[in-house]
């Protein structure tokens, strides 16, 4: 079985490579969890199990916009986890408007799987 190191490398490469989905399926767990804080101050998290799950969550979250630059922190490795510190810039489908967009990723490896990744931003 791969270390978290090695996991957490080769999703990162594939993450910097734009293999979003390919990232996706080599590492999450069928059961993963995906956590985004709430939209609204003091709201609730919204937070989706399975691997289906996540990915409507993903294209619901980018809508129809696309990244179209992305650079990345890390991966910071420590125990079962490893964390990103992401910086994209998303190109609107409809209007063609940039938007700077800049979070950090936690995710929680076991059994070598991502069983859960979890995300802040403002």
């Amino acid at each position: 079985m791969a270390s978290i190191e090695d996991i957490a490398r080769d999703f990162t490469a594939l993450l910097r490579a734009g293999e979003f989905e390919t990232a996706g399926d080599r590492y999450w767990a069928p059961d993963v969890t995906s956590i985004e804080p709430p939209l609204l101050p003091g709201g609730p998290c919204v937070a989706v199990s399975g691997i289906q799950a996540t990915r409507i969550k993903r294209r619901a979250r980018f809508g129809d916009a696309r990244i179209d630059e992305i650079g990345i922190d890390g991966p910071f490795v420590t125990g079962d986890q490893f964390a990103l510190f992401l910086d994209m810039v998303l190109i609107d489908a409809a209007s063609g408007a940039r938007q700077p967009f800049t979070e950090i990723a936690l995710y929680t490896v076991r059994v070598g799987q991502i069983a859960e990744e979890r995300y802040f931003y403002r």
